[in-house]
């Protein structure tokens, strides 16, 4: 690995030390007239000559130009041909850009991040959309083949809707303006999964006209997409608890171990169709109307198989082999009679739906710019979950290997004379089912006004109100059954059985690694035979499915919420010279949100339902200030001051709180109380809930950047940022002590304390254009980029106690870079790019005896490859290829105050090829 790194990186700096002596050698060209954005859309705008791009040189031309020109801190991926990212997916697209770090899982890149924050928020086309009852859509859910760009927005301005304090991604599609006539054009695709052995098929296919009539310009478009994904994540871990607990000593003869080891296999099929339209008619020169349209599918049909093999019970060790850390810690043994390995086969069907139509104007004269826009969008999502949980028949002896000094390392273990793979040794443990439903529905509207003044010193004043009126709803209902008593074996399970696919397919270390259960297909068709089967656990189980159709919902497990906002902004552009030219923004956004949420509570106590209402007014100043000094021909310096803010998501708003019962085992015993009563341990209540009273989350944003734009598609930026942020939200337990009754624990959001995150980055484009060179050395090029970011927060209240003081923030890496290696002619193209981040915390875990634990993944490089021929006009085959290197993720897991730690998860994810058409007429 360390080896394929460094080659990779060897290469790539050569190319930049290349590019920057023809870099030197070069005059630039005059810088162009910066953009004057009235909407967030036209921040981007670069012509319609620009915005159809083909080729990786032109494509890195158009988001050159949205950065050099844009008034705020803008990074951008432009298509680079209709229907083409440099990416087969837009999240994987995202993490080229530098600050943006992404997770990797499920066949894709996901959970995109801005300079570590993962508090972003998504528009479309300008306009603020969203999944059910989230705030944001994920970017994975945009098929590649329907985005012509995506904009990352690091500073906002007034004028931009209030986003995130990562800041804000916006997605732009296509309309008919941007092409001069009839265009047809799409692609097909093969794609391969090499751990699932699975083949899909991606596609798109856009159709677009222009036509002048009698009533003036009219220009239709309709553009469908297509991806599917068909994964299969394999993992093998150690369990997350030790023995002897981590303030427990260890006696003599004994040592600590996790307790026990897992596999899991996440797999899934997943489709994501796509459909976008829009219309654009000018009756005059000046006055355009247009409507947009938008289809946003997800499908998913997930299988998720867990296999936990416990190292607990009436073991017995031999064949032990301690860990040379000198901690006393187990790293290898022979376990006999350990309880027996269990877990569950877990089947998801999970669907959303998301609709918006938007409509608008745009009127000019003169130096007046007017326009209007409104939108109504509607998202829908709903999971159905069926869970059969397993038991082994018996537990066989097995080789355990807690941390392998070979390969990547991590846990391990071997089954002696013990066939996981035959059904016959598996028996019924459980069913679980789950029926679930969130909703969310919106009205958006704006007006903006833009006034060219024609004054050099105040040369545009901007004016605009948006008025948002958002509902939000969540439903839930499910029910288990224990049914390892009745002694059901698989084989007699009203589905059929057969074997899972085989994951590790890049590790040579698990010997185990063929597994039985139950068939997706099987499961969904027979659900009503197993909720029959469930209603003999028991009683309560009688109950719970005496109905053998989908779950009910549970009021307790209800929300739905309303929330408005309006909105105003005054924004004002400057310029004037000093001997150099100087220009910026100095601006305000007014934002007062009325939130009200419902919910239900019940007091076990007395079985009474109670509705409850939480109302909450707000208003947010949001002011901006910007500088943007020219200070060479290519070469500008930017200044920029902005605050934010962040809404909490509904869910973590839900007022519905959740009242536990008294254990059995707390009832007071005058005679004992220590041991029985109210300070016994365990003896508490513990409740559930939302925290209607959180605070939005807060941000001061300082930028610098320096920018050198020394060719057409060659630039040199670096920049320093910072980000005072306060009211990080955080997931804690909340006791109230009450004299001579058990404590009660509340585990609800809470806001954290103040935190930092500050941070540099440094990016470098060209290609090398030395007339020198012969025409194919010319088409060499490269991408670098290197963020540092420095992110540390004060934790929960419930948290401080046991880790005082500012700690790193969860999720962000301290160091991350980009190396893309580029060559392009008229008829050939190809791309090599390695991205890699460092660890990072993923979370904090409050586990056993009050330790607070931080789990650790390890840092991860990843490299890409893809390469398209043009044989004959407007027909390119390309091929691509993610994650070469099949290096797995892995994490570790901190089990004491001393530091020390066992791996966690070691997980390798899906290699995948691709191999397709294009074509555009």
């Amino acid at each position: 690995m360390q080896s394929r790194t460094l080659a990779l990186a060897s290469s790539a700096i050569a190319l930049v030390f290349i590019g920057a002596a023809q870099a030197a050698a070069q005059t630039a060209p005059p810088q162009s007239t910066a953009q004057d954005p009235a909407t967030q859309e036209t921040a981007a705008e670069i012509g319609s000559e620009e915005i159809v791009v083909t080729g990786l040189r032109r494509s890195l031309e158009s988001a050159q130009a949205i950065k050099r020109n844009s008034d705020g801190i803008v990074d951008a991926i432009v298509a680079e041909d209709i229907g083409k990212l440099p990416d087969i997916t837009a999240s994987a697209a995202l993490a080229r850009v530098t600050g943006v770090q992404v997770n990797r899982g499920a066949g894709e890149a996901a959970q995109v991040q801005i300079r570590g924050l993962p508090d972003i928020s998504t528009t479309y086309n300008g306009r603020e959309i969203f999944t059910a009852e989230n705030r944001f859509v994920a970017i994975q859910d945009f098929p590649a083949g329907a985005v012509a760009a995506l904009e990352v927005y690091k500073s906002g301005t007034a004028n931009l809707i209030e986003g995130g304090i990562g800041g804000q991604v916006n997605v732009r599609s296509r309309r008919p303006f941007d092409f001069d006539g009839f265009e047809l054009s799409g692609s097909l695709n093969g794609v391969h999964f090499e751990q699932s052995q699975a083949l899909d098929w991606n596609g798109n296919l856009l159709i677009s006209n222009r036509w002048e009539t009698g009533i003036g310009e009219i220009g239709i478009l309709v553009n469908g997409a297509m991806t599917n994904i068909d994964f299969l994540d394999a993992t093998r871990e150690n369990d997350r608890f030790v023995s002897p607990e981590p303030n427990n000593d260890i006696a003599t003869g004994d040592f600590r171990r996790p307790n026990g080891q897992g596999i899991f296999y996440g797999s899934g099929n997943r489709w994501r169709p796509s459909v976008n339209a829009a219309i654009q008619w000018k009756p005059a020169p000046n006055f355009e109307i247009y409507v947009d349209g938008l289809f946003q599918g997800y499908r998913a049909e997930d299988r998720n198989h867990w296999l936990f093999v416990p190292t607990f019970g009436a073991t017995e060790f031999s064949n032990v082999v301690l860990r040379d850390d000198g901690s006393n810690s187990l790293q290898s043994a022979t376990v006999t009679n350990a309880a027996a390995p269990d877990g569950y086969d877990a089947f998801s069907k999970q669907r959303t739906d998301t609709y918006q139509i938007a409509g608008g104007a745009i009127w000019t004269a003169d130096r007046l710019k007017l326009s209007a826009d409104i939108a109504y969008t509607d998202s829908t999502y709903t999971q159905r979950n069926a869970n059969i949980d397993y038991l082994f028949t018996s537990s066989p002896v097995r080789n355990v290997v807690f941390e392998s000094s070979q390969g990547e390392g991590g846990g391990t273990f071997d089954f002696l004379d013990f066939n996981a793979a035959d059904p016959n040794n598996y028996q019924l443990r459980g069913l679980f089912d789950t029926n679930f439903q969130a909703t969310g529905q919106d009205i958006q509207a704006r007006f903006d006004a833009e006034y060219d003044t024609g004054i050099d010193v105040l040369s545009r004043i901007q004016i605009g109100f948006r008025y948002n009126d958002r509902d939000a709803s969540r439903r839930n209902g499910q029910r288990y059954a224990g049914l390892a008593q009745l002694g059901i074996l698989y084989r007699d399970l009203p589905v059929d059985i057969a074997l899972i696919p085989r994951g590790f397919r890049y590790d040579q270390l698990q010997p185990d690694t063929l597994f039985a259960g139950p068939t997706f297909d099987s499961v969904f068709a027979n659900l009503a035979a197993l909720r029959t089967i469930a209603q003999r656990g028991g009683d309560q189980a009688a109950i719970d499915f005496a109905n053998t159709g989908d779950p009910a919902f549970n009021p307790l497990e209800t929300f739905t919420a309303n929330e408005r906002a309006y909105a105003g902004y005054a924004q004002v552009k400057y310029a004037f010279d000093l001997g150099l030219p100087v220009d910026g923004l100095i601006g305000v956004r007014v934002v007062k949100t009325e939130t009200t949420l419902n919910g239900t509570s019940r007091d076990d106590a007395t079985g009474v339902f109670s509705p409850v209402t939480q109302q909450s007014e707000y208003t947010d100043y949001l002011p901006n200030a910007s500088l943007r000094a020219e200070l060479t021909d290519g070469l500008q310096l930017r200044l920029a001051y902005t605050q934010t803010r962040t809404r909490p998501n509904f869910i973590d708003l839900n007022p519905s709180t959740t009242f536990g019962t008294i254990p059995s085992s707390c009832t007071p015993d005058p005679a004992n109380p220590e041991a029985t009563g109210p300070d016994a341990p365990g003896c508490n209540i513990f409740n559930s809930s939302g925290n209607p009273d959180l605070q939005p989350l807060q941000s001061n944003n300082y930028d610098i950047s320096l920018e050198w734009y020394f060719s057409r598609t060659g630039s040199l930026t670096g920049g320093l940022f910072r980000r005072d942020v306060s009211n990080f939200i955080f997931r804690n337990s909340v006791t109230e002590e009450i004299p001579n009754a058990p404590n009660v624990i509340t585990n609800l959001p809470t806001n954290g304390g103040d935190g930092r995150l500050q941070g540099a980055e440094v990016a470098f484009t060209s290609f090398l254009d030395f007339d020198s060179l012969p025409q194919w050395a010319q088409g060499f090029g490269v991408q670098a980029n290197y963020t540092y970011i420095d992110a540390t927060t004060e934790l929960a209240p419930g948290f401080q106690d046991r880790l005082p003081g500012q700690q790193p923030f969860p999720g962000v890496s301290e160091h991350s870079y980009n190396l893309v290696g580029l060559y392009e002619r008229p008829q050939f193209s190809a791309r090599l790019a390695y991205n890699w981040r460092s660890e990072f915390v993923i979370e904090y875990q409050d586990l056993q005896q009050g330790f607070l634990s931080p789990l650790t993944q390890q840092a991860l490089g990843t490299l890409d490859f893809s390469a398209s021929v043009t044989p004959i006009e407007n027909i390119t085959i390309a091929f691509d290829m993610l994650n070469i290197l099949a290096d797995p993720v892995k994490t570790d897991r901190v089990y004491n105050a001393a530091g020390d730690a066992y791996n966690f998860q070691t997980r390798y994810i899906e290699r995948v090829y691709s191999l397709g058409v294009r074509f555009r007429f």
